[in-house]
């Protein structure tokens, strides 16, 4: 428990400078760790008691017995629980890797509409529209009068 209410006060009691001690304050209160109330500034237990229970519930592995060892390795730092892409990697070996797999959810020399290409990526990332730029750019699929095709 904090016990103060104004910055200044903060500022004085963690030898911070009133600048800091607001930035912080600020920080903590809209992240809920700290709340407000007429006795002052409080940590709310709460906060910390819901991230142990999320720290210590293991995340579900997905299911990559389909991947490469490769591919495994990437996507187990870019899948949720869910086994959807929660983002996209950065570099370009990482994101290759990516495409690669989920190229795979499309059969090889049949042709898709935009709708059916849409609603496939869509199950594996919310941006399913760079996911599909993403593989046309690298060959994964090839776009041709409105359809697309998986050649490999």
């Amino acid at each position: 428990m904090l016990g103060e209410s104004r910055v200044v006060d903060v500022a004085e009691r963690t030898g911070l400078s009133e600048t800091e001690a607001a930035r912080a304050l600020a920080h903590l209160l809209g992240v809920g760790i700290v709340v407000q109330d007429e006795a002052g500034l409080h940590v709310d237990p709460r906060v910390f008691a819901t991230a142990a229970r999320t720290v210590s519930t293991p995340r579900a592995e997905p299911d990559l017995s389909d991947a490469t060892p490769e591919q495994a390795a990437v996507l187990r730092n870019f899948l949720g629980g869910d086994g959807r892409l929660d983002l996209l990697p950065a570099r370009y070996g990482k994101r290759r890797l990516v495409l690669e797999y989920v190229a795979t959810r499309f059969e090889p020399r049949r042709e898709y509409g935009e709708r059916e290409v849409n609603a496939v990526l869509d199950e594996v990332h919310d941006d399913y529209v760079t996911l599909r730029r993403y593989l046309v750019d690298e060959g994964l699929l090839e776009r041709e009068a409105g359809l697309y095709r998986r050649l490999t």
